[in-house]
């Protein structure tokens, strides 16, 4: 067993939410996760991916689902700050070591210990949840890409684009930009970027996407990327890793900038133990009002107290 892949699915009767997402990854690496949350009002707008699902087909659809619930003003806050509770504490435990625990876990088929460690990283956020779990091993040869670059050389990478979860996407490239292009490979998730697409009549046309997901190809230097093209539409491409292709700069950069101020606000969340930073002034406030106060009393009672042991004194001193 080379790789273990955990689906899972949760719900919390005290929250009214439900949970879902896959865990893939090796021992003693970090491992690649995405998550979703919905709760009672807005799960029945979505369909949520059967975990009993081969993982590829699985993944698929979570990362388009994960993609349009942060889009969405309905469920994006709250897909957000689950995404960055998910993070966090699986940080806390160390990304390697949780890895490990769930590579042990699988290759020795206990799905208890599976359900427990899921559920220990949901607490904080749910408390008790009801959790549903598939975890899958897979060898190197088993990966259906890995087969197709093994059996036909560099050209196996292009099987990627006849995968069953990507069949309907349209065939797009990216923009080349080798002078002030950024390098695909730094892209993240929601990130914006131009692609050429042959239109039905044989022309070229130029379209601005956002990245959905990116996979690494192992043992090539290609990277395969799912785009949103927008209208309910996807596109596909692989192209080498090192590439630099055309991008919105402008954008991009206030896409940033957003995700920067929201994890740093996030890290002070009231759903991760910290003070919530609104509250902040206030408590300062009514520290230093307490800190006055305490310097009032004390003088005052130093004062009573030294009056106190003066009149002991001149009444002990009459007898």
């Amino acid at each position: 067993m080379d790789f273990y892949a955990i689906k899972f699915l949760a719900s919390s009767s005290l929250t009214g939410e439900t949970y879902f997402g896959y865990i893939f990854g090796k021992k003693r690496q970090n491992p690649e996760f995405n998550v979703s949350i919905l709760n009672r009002k807005t799960i029945k707008e979505y369909e949520i991916p059967d975990i009993s699902e081969e993982y590829i087909n699985f993944k698929s659809k979570m990362d388009i689902l994960n993609y349009t619930l942060l889009k969405d003003s309905k469920t994006m806050n709250l897909n957000k700050q689950f995404n960055a509770y998910f993070f966090t504490t699986i940080k806390k435990y160390g990304l390697d070591t949780i890895s490990t625990k769930f590579h042990l876990a699988v290759e020795e088929g206990d799905p208890y210990v599976l359900k427990a460690i899921v559920q220990d990283i949901l607490f904080d956020w749910a408390n008790e949840t009801s959790i549903k779990l598939v975890a899958q091993k897979y060898r190197y040869e088993d990966l259906t890409w890995l087969s197709a670059t093994k059996e036909k050389g560099e050209e196996g990478v292009f099987e990627y684009l006849k995968r069953e979860d990507v069949i309907k996407a349209l065939e797009v490239y990216p923009v080349i930009d080798p002078l002030e292009g950024i390098l695909v490979y730094k892209l993240d998730v929601g990130d914006p970027l131009f692609v050429i697409e042959m239109s039905k009549n044989g022309n070229k046309e130029i379209i601005e996407g956002n990245l959905i997901s990116k996979e690494l190809i192992p043992n090539t230097d290609y990277i395969f990327l799912k785009i949103d093209l927008g209208n309910g539409t996807y596109g596909k491409t692989v192209v080498l890793k090192s590439l630099k292709i055309n991008i919105n700069e402008t954008k991009l950069m206030s896409l940033r900038k957003q995700q920067d101020k929201y994890y740093e606000k996030n890290d002070k969340m009231d759903i991760i133990g910290d003070l919530d930073v609104s509250n902040s002034k206030k408590v300062n406030d009514f520290s230093n009002k307490m800190s006055s106060m305490d310097i009032i009393l004390i003088a005052s009672f130093s004062v009573i107290g030294i009056l106190v042991i003066i009149l002991i004194a001149i009444w002990l001193g009459a007898f």
